[in-house]
């Protein structure tokens, strides 16, 4: 039997913006995720990053998702670019919500 997901959504962007030593001056921002998504879905969505013309250094923490941002990025465009790509890893994925 085939299991069937709700679409992974973000649902706000945490407080806090912690140092990252990933490059000079790297920091991390989180997003709260509507709930934890399967390593598939995971996996999926990484698969997309890979293929942005501006990939990002991205991991899942719970029910969270961890980007890695600079001091020069727009935080709207990064916010933009996570809502975009998790999108289209729900319908890549039929993560459409139908139980």
């Amino acid at each position: 039997m085939e299991e069937h997901y709700p679409p992974v959504e973000i649902t706000y962007l945490e407080d806090r913006i912690v140092p990252d030593n990933s490059f000079d001056e790297a920091y991390a921002i989180y997003l709260a995720l509507s709930y934890e998504p399967p390593l598939a879905w995971q996996d999926e969505f990484h698969r997309q990053m890979e293929r942005e013309v501006r990939p990002r250094i991205t991991s899942f923490v719970g029910p969270k998702l961890r980007v890695v941002i600079s001091r020069k990025d727009n935080l709207e465009s990064v916010l933009h670019q996570m809502q975009r790509l998790v999108r289209k890893t729900n319908i890549l994925l039929d993560f459409v919500g139908e139980m």
